[in-house]
């Protein structure tokens, strides 16, 4: 088994911002499934080519695209669903977005690694990293976004969308 796998599906727009940040989740967990199978990888074969290149694409994701998916959520997402909130549901958005800074935590044990091979250890750190990332999805997927999609309204919607391009240099 190859260490990364192709296999994208065509990600809503910015039309349809609630979507694109869930394919965005979609597009981590493959990421987190490639730094699993990197890891593996490593332990038998060390930094090799084939190593290098998934985890500088695995770098290159969540250096840039997860960084602005938490910006999204941060600063234009919970904003707007605090909007509708009471107490309850603003401490579930906030837990959410407390969580973040926990992933960065977690993450930056492996940032290094992953910009260093070949030069690595026999084990890649990737818990408790991965662990976090996928029940934080989770989380989002189940709560977050369909509460956004039943709360939000279609301006607030748009608004976000047009947040999110502007944030990648997007215009509309």
């Amino acid at each position: 088994m190859r260490i990364s796998e192709k296999g994208e599906r065509g990600a809503p727009g910015f039309d349809d911002p609630l979507g694109l940040l869930h394919a965005c989740h979609e597009r981590i967990e493959g990421h987190c499934a490639t730094l699993v199978r990197l890891a593996a990888h490593v332990r038998i074969h060390g930094g090799d080519r084939e190593a290098q290149a998934a985890a500088g694409r695995v770098h290159h994701y969540f250096a840039q695209a997860g960084r602005w998916h938490h910006e999204d959520e941060e600063r234009d997402l919970a904003p707007l669903l605090q909007r509708h909130a009471d107490s309850a549901w603003s401490a579930v958005v906030a837990r959410l977005m407390s969580e973040h800074r926990a992933l960065e935590q977690a993450y930056a044990p492996l940032e290094p690694l992953l910009r260093a091979l070949p030069m690595v250890p026999a084990d890649l750190p990737i818990e408790p990293y991965v662990s976090l990332m996928r029940a934080h999805m989770a989380a989002e997927n189940t709560v977050l976004l369909p509460r956004a999609r039943a709360v939000l309204e279609a301006s607030e919607i748009a608004a976000l969308g047009r947040a999110m391009a502007a944030r990648r240099g997007v215009r509309l």
